[in-house]
């Protein structure tokens, strides 16, 4: 297993998570860990994934709790204890892409435990994910943590009315955790990257709320688009930076 290129991906039964697996396994020597945040969950999409040579699939649970600090190290610390379990010593990429939006509205008509729950979700998670990772991520040559971020927690790029205030707190929030992370870490790579407007339930939740019916990119246009930024960042490039799919540099 040392001899392959091991990656990690959160949030993966359906939508960018899904989208990104499968163009991973068809990667020769890849082991692809693919988190489900319920162990229940029904699996058969990851596993009917076509695979290239010497590549396989490890599927194991990452619950995301927004109940309590307690739980969410907990949870993390289960999953570092399943990846010793299948001798996983080193993670060479991390896509820390499970999330929620619990709730895109505006400031006055989001209630309080939306932007708790989101907190939870896409900030604390990433963040957790980070800290019990980080072992297995400096035992890797070349390591990289990817955060799935959102225009939509961008100040400086901020859409002009645009309903999303517990989503784009959570957001804001985890853009400035991958960026400390960066500046403290020598030799990790991280990178937030804005994944487009894309055809999941979040995705086609925002455009409810604007009256749009349907976001543009799919999720394998997506997951094609970020595992290209991922695959040219560098810690002198563009780790650090916030960056779109398409390249693009996204104000903080």
């Amino acid at each position: 297993m040392s001899t392959n290129t091991v990656y990690l991906i959160t949030g993966a039964n359906r939508g960018i998570g899904l989208a990104l697996v499968a163009i991973l396994l068809q990667r020769p020597n890849s082991t692809v860990i693919a988190t489900i945040r319920d162990p229940t969950t029904n699996v058969s999409a990851l596993n009917s994934l076509s695979k290239a040579s010497n590549s396989n699939l490890i599927i194991t649970p990452l619950s995301i709790s927004t109940a309590s600090t307690r739980e969410v190290s907990a949870a993390h610390q289960a999953l570092v204890q399943s990846l010793h379990s299948q001798n996983i010593t080193h993670l060479d990429i991390v896509i820390a892409n499970a999330g929620l939006g619990s709730s895109f509205k505006s400031t006055l008509e989001t209630p309080l435990e939306c932007l708790v729950t989101d907190f939870y979700a896409n900030t604390l998670g990433p963040i957790a994910l980070y800290q019990n990772l980080h072992p297995l991520l400096k035992a890797a040559p070349e390591a990289k943590f990817v955060v799935i971020g959102s225009i939509l927690g961008s100040i400086g790029g901020m859409l002009p009315g645009a309903p999303s205030l517990s989503y784009g707190v959570s957001k804001a929030g985890v853009h400035y955790a991958a960026k400390k992370m960066h500046d403290e870490e020598e030799k990790i790579v991280v990178l937030p990257v804005h994944p487009g407007w894309v055809q999941t339930a979040n995705g086609q939740n925002f455009a409810n709320s604007i009256g749009v019916p349907a976001p543009p990119m799919t999720a394998e246009q997506s997951a094609g688009a970020i595992l290209a930024q991922i695959d040219r960042a560098t810690k002198t490039t563009t780790s650090g930076t916030f960056v779109a799919y398409d390249g693009e540099v996204v104000p903080w």
